[in-house]
């Protein structure tokens, strides 16, 4: 045996051990990869379950800030950059690289002469490129002499290239990897040896690739977590809806790049309303209403059930997304927004392109849809109880205790910039009559009916309360005596004109005001709040002396409020 032909068996032995390394190696790696996986859906399921969604949460937040796992990724790509390195110099080629392959496009992991001018990315696609070739008809390919380099469309110019080698990789269930190939300055470099060589990397390629797409859903994945994680603790954060529905709809967008993305709330049994929208047509679709039969959006609230198309053609489907909108998308996820057995509202997210959510971040999706129907939910409750805190439930003006709050304000404020502020109280005339001779409900009618006249007759910066039993109190907000006496006979004469049905009957119905103004009628002493309203009643106590159903400013009433003891 001579001694090249023993050095030729020592090297292909030593290729061998070494890829058998390799293939160990990244057996261990990919162990590693699928026990940190295993660990992320463990979270992922503690999420879906709200006795312990703190506790993953917490977990979610130390998985995004632990890196130590990244380490493969330099472990897997320098593998693959050893036996690139090794094979070309047992083969004395002019490079050897390795291709990732998907269903749209070829891209290079690494190369050993990488140093070359190389085109990363290539189309998965036969037409003009050998590496393509290769993945499409997932054979060998092995060429001596290459007389149309057009086929090289790996590199970005003529490397002199005559001779090329290339074999699918394969892993698991037989999916194509990627493709890994050689290539020659020199005529009919590669034999049958060099291929079989080629074949036998190729295994130890498969693994390093199933490693790299690990590593890469794993990280992608923990992003996604920490994205979550910091979009539970922003939503947590807020009871109001409006900034409830940005943070989520801006938040989302680190977890996928959405081209759409909208929440749309339920307003009554009868209508539906885009809350918030970003992407495409979001100028459009936002605050827009409709029925909920109008639309698959209206599907969704009536059945309480997600639906999800991967390719959506919208005008070819019997019911748009949202009513005379037509979306250019192709990817849909329609997510319920339910507390318990009531649909709120639908989270929708969409994508121009096919296939585009995972399961995986489907069931992210999931998640943050009932957290933030959670979190509406919760707002809405707050919501409430804050009206109820602050409004009359007769009459559904503010109370007496939000009246003086607001004075207070309004108070300072008009002090602060040197304005105008009056004050007009009103007081239903004979209303114990009223209430003797026709009952209470009578009363609370024309209570209501008489605030309704309140609110519909004055400004929305202006504020209308019940001041207690028969008595009203309305704040006019940078208005002097002049036009708070004007806004008190309007309201008087609507009053005095308004035919109030009371069990059939047309009763009428009449009241009387008093207006006091700042700082005309307190100056800006400390007591001017108390003094304000002292001022408004007297005023308004000369009215009812003076025969009622009129309407008094203190200052032009001063002198006969003094003499009448007011």
């Amino acid at each position: 045996m001579s001694a090249i032909t023993l050095a030729i068996i020592l090297t292909l032995l030593l290729l061998i051990a070494y890829l058998s390394y390799i293939v160990v190696h990244e057996r261990k790696i990919r162990k590693r990869l699928e026990g940190q996986w295993t660990a992320i859906k463990t979270s992922a399921k503690r999420i879906s379950n709200v006795h312990e969604k703190d506790t993953a949460f917490a977990a979610v937040s130390r998985e995004g800030e632990d890196a130590f796992f990244f380490d493969s990724a330099y472990e897997s790509t320098g593998s693959i950059a050893g036996t690139l390195a090794l094979l070309k110099k047992i083969l004395v080629c002019h490079n050897c690289i390795l291709f990732d392959a998907d269903e749209k496009r070829l891209t290079v992991i690494a190369a050993a002469s990488s140093d070359q001018d190389i085109v990363y990315e290539l189309p998965n696609e036969s037409a003009g490129s050998l590496p393509g070739w290769i993945a499409e008809h997932r054979v060998p390919l092995r060429i001596g002499y290459i007389r149309d380099r057009k086929g090289l469309s790996y590199y970005t110019g003529n490397e002199g290239i005559n001779s090329f080698l290339g074999v699918p990789v394969f892993g698991e269930g037989d999916k194509l990897r990627g493709i890994l190939c050689a290539d020659s300055q020199e005529k009919e470099a590669f034999g049958l040896e060099a291929e079989r060589l080629l074949v036998f990397a190729a295994h130890a390629a498969a693994l390093s690739l199933e490693n790299v797409s690990s590593l890469r859903r794993t990280k992608l994945e923990a992003s996604e977590f920490a994205a979550l994680y910091k979009l539970s603790k922003k939503l947590s954060a807020t009871l109001k809806i409006d900034e409830i529905l940005d943070i989520a709809i801006t938040s989302i967008k680190e977890i996928v790049d959405y081209d759409m993305a909208a929440f749309v709330l339920k307003e009554d049994t009868e209508t539906l309303k885009i809350a918030a929208a970003k992407g495409f047509k979001a100028a459009e679709l936002i605050n827009a209403t409709f029925k909920p039969d109008e639309s698959i959006t209206g599907w969704v609230v009536k059945n309480g059930m997600p639906l999800t198309f991967y390719d959506f053609q919208d005008g070819s489907r019997d019911l748009p997304v949202f009513p005379k909108q037509s979306l250019p998308i192709r990817s849909l996820l329609c997510l319920p927004l339910s507390i318990k057995d009531d649909t709120i509202g639908v989270f929708l997210i969409a994508s121009k392109r096919e296939n585009f959510f995972s399961p995986y971040e489907t069931k992210i999706f999931e998640v943050i849809a009932a957290h933030t129907a959670t979190q509406i939910s919760n707002a809405v409750m707050y919501r409430q109880m804050e009206k109820m805190a602050t409004t009359d439930g007769l009459t559904g003006l503010f109370n007496h205790r939000y009246f003086q709050e607001r004075l207070s304000q309004e108070l300072e404020r008009a002090q602060r910039y040197k304005e105008k502020l009056s004050l007009l109280l009103v007081d239903i005339d004979h209303f114990k009559k009223i209430n003797d001779t026709y009952g209470h409900p009578a009363g609370d009618k024309i209570l209501k009916e008489v605030a309704k006249i309140l609110a519909s007759s004055i400004r929305a910066v202006d504020v209308a309360a019940r001041y207690g039993g028969e008595e009203f109190a309305v704040i006019l907000v940078n208005t002097d005596g002049r036009g708070a006496l004007e806004t008190a006979e309007r309201i008087r004469r609507i009053v005095e004109s308004n035919k109030f049905d009371i069990s059939g009957a047309a009763l009428k119905v009449t009241g009387s005001m008093g207006i006091a103004v700042f700082p005309d009628d307190t100056g800006l002493d400390e007591g001017a709040q108390r003094l304000l309203i002292s001022r408004a009643d007297s005023a308004l106590y000369l009215a009812k002396e003076e025969g009622r159903n009129r309407a008094y400013l203190f200052k032009e009433a001063a002198d006969r409020i003094q003499k009448s003891g007011n």
